[in-house]
């Protein structure tokens, strides 16, 4: 199969997108099809196609190229043509376009909405979105040959947004990454910290996790957040100075590679309390080295996490304080035990290996 990916931004700062693209793209090399992603924004080593911006304020409002239809005619040409376009992400022009190409020329097409139809994420900005949605994307989205849905609760909105439209649910995945000799033993001498990594942004609750860690029972633990700094981080830093925190907050920027795995690894517990997402991979990056996890009910992880060393609570002081108080009240052993635990139940429920055919099924079933 020939699968072109399309998305409005590729790059490090798009969060989890990136990875699930990123790790979807190789697993279809990887099992001998051809994968091409195509987006406008990316980092200079991606060896990605990337149309160019349109010398218009429809670039800086909507993202417009002058060129993906180029592009996307060029690799029709090719061989035996696009067998399937696929679209993530829903409010960009990239998606936009690529959804009326596929449509208008006759290509199968499939549309990852990657959550950003969560309830959660419609308060900000409703009624651009709104008119966006019905007036513009709706049209093409119902069109799909199938919509891609990553947890039980986006189905169900999909479902009633696109009642005549396929739906097919898929978790987002991760691969078990961890070398069978590299142990997590967490000893009296580490120093005990709550991580948080991601994208810093007021969905993802940080500002509660910060007011939260606050009132923690045991106060020489630490607190590390690792994410772009932003706009919104200048709000994030003035709130931990005005709990006078600042010696037991630390923001460390962007972070990745083995940096970003060590902390993964050397945390006390991740904490992810966000008020709207689909899995996020930060959850599963945690679970998949055997650090427990704190996250929330509206990640839509599968209920079963709470039986197997994760917490899932509401994105509220009250929930979020009691969880962390409860996990920093675990021995060293404790903590490890619950993290192997997570780990394996993430390794049978989330992994790529095992997982990757369902991926293969969704496309051959919209070729049929």
């Amino acid at each position: 199969m020939n699968i072109v990916h399309v998305l409005e931004d590729y790059s490090l700062t798009s969060g989890g997108i990136r990875t699930v693209v990123k790790n979807l793209h190789k697993e279809l090399i990887k099992h001998k099809h051809k994968s091409t992603i195509i987006s406008p924004y990316a980092e200079i080593t991606d060896k990605i196609l990337k149309p160019e911006k349109a010398n218009s304020i429809l670039w800086k409002y909507w993202g417009k190229t002058k060129d993906l239809e180029d592009l996307l005619t060029e690799l029709n040409k090719q061989n035996s043509g696009i067998d399937v376009i696929h679209v993530h992400g829903v409010w960009m022009y990239s998606q936009y376009f690529a959804c009326q190409y596929a449509n208008e020329n006759r290509i199968p097409y499939v549309v990852s909405f990657h959550g950003m139809f969560e309830p959660w994420l419609w308060k900000k900005g409703y009624l651009k979105k709104k008119l966006y949605f019905e007036f513009i994307t709706k049209r093409y989205f119902k069109k799909a040959n199938t919509l891609h849905s990553i947890t039980p609760f986006e189905s169900e909105d999909l479902k009633e947004r696109f009642p005549k439209t396929k739906v097919n649910e898929i978790p987002n995945l991760i691969h078990d990454f961890q070398k069978k000799d590299d142990k997590q033993i967490h000893t009296i001498s580490s120093k005990k910290y709550i991580l948080y990594l991601g994208r810093l942004d007021p969905k993802k609750g940080i500002d509660l996790l910060i007011d939260a860690f606050s009132k923690i029972e045991d106060k020489s633990v630490s607190l590390k957040i690792a994410g772009s700094f932003n706009d919104y981080s200048k709000s994030l830093i003035a709130l931990t100075k005005s709990l006078n925190l600042e010696n037991r907050i630390e923001f460390l920027g962007l972070v990745k590679g083995k940096k970003k795995d060590n902390l993964f690894r050397d945390a006390f517990v991740f904490v992810a309390p966000s008020y709207s997402e689909v899995i996020g991979m930060v959850n599963l990056e945690s679970a998949i080295v055997g650090t427990p996890v704190i996250t929330t009910h509206q990640t839509g992880l599968c209920k079963d996490w709470n039986e197997n060393g994760g917490l899932l609570i509401n994105p509220n002081k009250k929930e979020l304080l009691e969880a962390l108080n409860k996990v920093l009240s675990w021995s060293y052993d404790e903590r490890n035990t619950k993290g192997e635990s997570l780990k394996n139940f993430v390794k049978k429920e989330y992994c790529w290996e095992g997982k990757f055919i369902a991926w293969e099924n969704l496309y051959r079933s919209i070729l049929e």
